[in-house]
């Protein structure tokens, strides 16, 4: 995913990681289901139909940043009417290339 020019603000920091969280907002559709882990540690039939929700974009230091979000999931068991629900919240590093790519580390994800 490019993160444009007309996007950016000079340099690296706080004010680089708001405008890039109003960038990952709007384009979330994107990237949102490939951040969502497999949620077996839930339920084998734990899904995620909503997506996420992104809560903060932090600068961490060079090019890097997090991402703090959390996504909705469900069990649905409807023979027993025992359907659970809940949220999980989660975090990713990004890095933000100087071609304007952002590059997600899944690696803690287990993807």
């Amino acid at each position: 995913m490019r993160y444009l020019k007309e996007n950016r603000q000079d340099g690296h920091g706080e004010n680089q990681a708001k405008t890039l969280k109003k960038f990952l907002i709007e384009h979330q559709s994107e990237f949102e289901y490939s951040l969502i882990p497999n949620m077996d540690h839930i339920d084998h039939r734990a899904l995620n139909e909503k997506g996420i929700e992104i809560l903060e974009v932090n600068y961490l230091t060079d090019n890097r940043y997090s991402l703090v979000y959390q996504y909705d999931w469900f069990v649905f068991s409807g023979c027993t009417n025992t359907d659970i629900a809940g949220t999980e919240k989660n975090k990713v590093t990004l890095k933000l290339s100087e071609s304007g790519d952002v590059i997600f580390d899944l690696s803690a994800l287990g993807n």
